[in-house]
């Protein structure tokens, strides 16, 4: 009997660690995935409310959401330097923080510096488009076409 009770106990313990190891991994997925929706809700609300400040050209609140995205920013990089990945949402985020605070230095900026601010947030909501794009898939969400900011700064 012990020697059927020793057999058991190695088959038992190679897969034990391998067991342990899935649901720790399962859970860090689900975890990450849970990150990701949770970074895109943010984000996508704050697609809406930097297009409705462009519009309304105040630059006050374009400020403050570039701020408010930092927070993910900081996160992310946080996760980054633990060794974590970066997510497509968080990099949508960085573009979105970028294309509102520049644009909010453009509009209360005049001449050629106004131009310039002007051209990089154009180019960070181009950037920010495609990062929401693959932020939508990452999500697992339906695929969106993010043109609200680009639209609001071309018609400045």
């Amino acid at each position: 009997m012990q020697g059927r009770f020793g057999r058991r106990s190695t088959c038992w313990l190679a897969l034990g660690p391998a067991a342990i190891s899935l649901i720790l991994t399962t859970g860090a997925m689900a975890q990450d995935r849970g990150q990701v929706s949770a970074v895109h809700r943010q984000v996508g609300a704050a697609e809406a409310r930097v297009a409705k400040a462009i519009s309304a050209k105040d630059s006050n609140s374009l400020s403050r959401i570039g701020n408010e995205l930092g927070k993910i920013i900081e996160t992310a990089l946080q996760r980054r330097e633990s060794g974590g990945e970066v997510s497509s949402c968080d990099m949508a985020a960085h573009s979105l923080a970028f294309a509102a605070v520049t644009s909010a230095d453009g509009l209360i900026s005049k001449g050629d510096a106004r131009k310039l601010l002007m051209q990089d947030a154009l180019s960070a909501a181009a950037d920010f488009q495609k990062d929401m794009q693959a932020c939508d898939k990452q999500a697992g969400k339906a695929a969106g076409s993010h043109t609200s900011v680009v639209k609001a700064l071309r018609a400045l």
